[in-house]
């Protein structure tokens, strides 16, 4: 196993990407700390990693809050002792922001919008890597991978807050990745095309009641039918297959690289 008896942390790892990441960590042996604001769901997946025969800490907490942040990840060091590896999922969508006009120009986009994407997909990742650097400092090792988005390489009005903030991910990695180099702690970064998850069936739901000619389909069928086919290779990805970058960065293999950011993505990004 690639990652036997590690420690690692998992943000937003409740369900869908989180919980694929999750999964595919266990699997190579690691034993995870899921830090979400849906506290049961985190303890559902926390039993997933257990059935493996890893051990599994479930925290309720919003990583938008520094406060319930630093004590997430003194819960973490006090139950398994040590911290190898911070991944940073947390992310999506503020209430609201994808009911707005999609004719809407960008220059009226709200203070509210932008603040409420950079809260959830910018500042989380910053907040926690603030409380665990310190940590992989002294130790001097560790692992940090920032999960973005595809959207960071593909302007579109629509998503373009929560674009922009995914984009920010991109640069603080490569930022942080050349101030811990000396410090034997690598920082990369996972850019995931297009998953069916519970966010983008949010998303799903909004577009159908913006275009007339799919009001007859559901979320997914609208997933499968019209975004599904702008992937060069013909297929989605799966939350698995973000897990098992996540791996691979995490993992001795990788140990050389830092400050990257690998789109997995089915080949969007080049279209």
């Amino acid at each position: 196993m690639k990652l036997k008896d590690k420690v690692a942390i998992v943000t937003g790892g409740a369900q869908g990407l989180g919980e694929g990441i999750v999964n595919c960590l266990a699997k190579e042996g690691a034993h995870i700390a899921i830090i979400d604001i849906n506290g049961k769901n985190a303890r559902k997946v926390a039993g997933e990693v257990q059935s493996l025969g890893r051990k599994a800490l479930a925290i309720e907490a919003d990583v938008t809050d520094n406060n319930k942040v630093v004590k997430a990840v003194q819960e973490t060091l006090d139950f398994f002792g040590k911290l190898d590896i911070l991944v940073n999922n947390a992310g999506g969508y503020p209430s609201g922001y994808l009911e707005a006009d999609p004719g809407m120009r960008i220059v009226d986009r709200t203070e509210e919008e932008w603040d409420g994407n950079y809260k959830l997909n910018l500042k989380t990742a910053i907040l926690m890597c603030q409380a665990v650097i310190p940590h992989m400092v002294k130790q001097k090792s560790g692992k940090i991978i920032n999960i973005a988005s595809v959207g960071a390489q593909l302007p579109a009005n629509l998503l373009v807050c929560y674009t922009t903030t995914k984009a920010g991910v991109v640069y603080y990695t490569k930022a942080l990745a050349r101030d811990l180099a000396p410090d034997n702690i690598n920082v990369n970064c996972v850019l995931p095309g297009v998953i069916y998850t519970p966010l983008w069936e949010r998303l799903a739901t909004v577009y159908i009641k913006q275009r007339p000619k799919a009001k007859e389909m559901t979320p997914h069928e609208y997933f499968v039918n019209s975004v599904v086919p702008r992937v060069p290779m013909g297929r989605e990805q799966t939350p698995e297959d973000i897990g098992h970058a996540v791996v691979f960065f995490a993992s001795d293999e990788a140990k050389n690289i830092t400050g990257q950011d690998l789109a997995v993505d089915g080949g969007m990004a080049f279209v």
